[in-house]
């Protein structure tokens, strides 16, 4: 039979939960850093009969983006807040097992 038990370090999970805010955090400052770079002058698109068109789509595109790179730092600093309540929740536990061992054997040092 198979242990069920499950062994987790609060502090790496800590760890993981700063990665994904920094990474949230570098997702949404990359895209507003390079988001300027997609703008283009009307004069860009010409007089053709589908520059409107064009125009229309480069937009589209551009507000599609931000709409994902606000979902994706949005998914990474859920992640984030999940790792840490995680990492609190076991850090807890450990604490009140450490209380508990001590109170049923209080001549074994912890």
């Amino acid at each position: 039979m198979a242990n069920d038990e499950v062994r987790v370090a609060p502090a790496e999970l800590t760890r993981a939960g700063d990665q994904m805010l920094r990474s949230s955090l570098a997702a949404a400052e990359a895209w507003r850093l390079e988001q300027a770079k997609l703008t283009v002058p009307e004069a860009a698109f010409g007089d053709t009969v589908s520059a409107k068109d064009v125009r229309a789509a480069l937009h589209e595109a551009v507000d599609s983006a931000d709409v994902t790179v606000g979902r994706l730092a949005a998914v990474l600093e859920g992640d984030m807040d999940r790792l840490y309540r995680t990492a609190f929740a076991y850090q807890k536990l450990d604490e009140e097992e450490a209380r508990e061992f001590q109170r049923l054997h209080p001549n074994i040092p912890i």
